[in-house]
């Protein structure tokens, strides 16, 4: 998911190229924490991150790609710290570690305030899901390096969806309460919390027939 190989070294002017669209990555989610969803214009954005029009469209196609890039950060740096746990460690407790300690917490909390913009927008909700989404190929191949050659595919991809069920699950609980005007837990708290049911078993303590 990198945008650039590892054997290159950016040069200056890639790190300030990154930086811009950063910035603008960044101006956009704070139009959408303090003004909502609809409020996101590409003038607005450029205004907001200190550039003209023509430099929000030198590195973003649409309003909608600036939206999704936030999210496609968070994914960026959580495959990242996926790819930095022990290979023996057990996958969920891969998964709980990046998410009870994540290496950004601002990233983390930029889901879920994009998540709740999707509960009152079902453009949003449909662009940040997609994401998700496309993340799940790079998670299947982690999961499947991790696990060896022994799981069939279909038990992989279960357990893939499983883990970015919990994720989405979290999402629209949380996004919830704050649409409703309540003070949830942190977005990672809930998230680590989903996770948690997935390890225990999503049928305990739950009436069976």
């Amino acid at each position: 998911m990198s945008r650039t190989p590892s054997c290159v070294i950016p040069t200056l002017r890639d790190r300030k190229r990154e930086q811009t669209r950063r910035a603008l990555a960044g101006a956009a989610y704070a139009i959408v924490r303090d003004a909502g969803v609809d409020a996101v214009t590409a003038d607005a954005v450029a205004e907001r991150a200190g550039v003209s029009r023509r430099t929000f469209f030198n590195y973003f196609p649409s309003v909608e790609s600036v939206l999704t890039a936030s999210v496609a950060d968070f994914f960026e740096a959580l495959s990242a710290r996926l790819t930095e746990r022990p290979t023996d460690e057990d996958v969920l407790t891969s998964v709980l570690a990046v998410v009870d300690r994540p290496g950004d917490l601002s990233l983390v909390e930029r889901i879920g305030v994009l998540a709740a913009a999707g509960e009152t927008s079902a453009h949003a909700k449909g662009l940040i899901l997609a994401e998700f989404h496309t993340w799940l190929d790079w998670f299947e191949a982690w999961l499947r390096e991790r696990v060896g050659p022994g799981p069939t595919d279909l038990h992989v991809a279960t357990l893939a969806g499983a883990i970015l069920g919990c994720g989405e699950a979290a999402i629209r609980v949380w996004s919830r309460s704050v649409v409703a005007g309540e003070q949830p837990p942190a977005f990672h708290v809930v998230l680590a919390e989903s996770l948690g049911h997935l390890r225990s078993g999503l049928l305990a303590g739950t009436p069976t027939a």
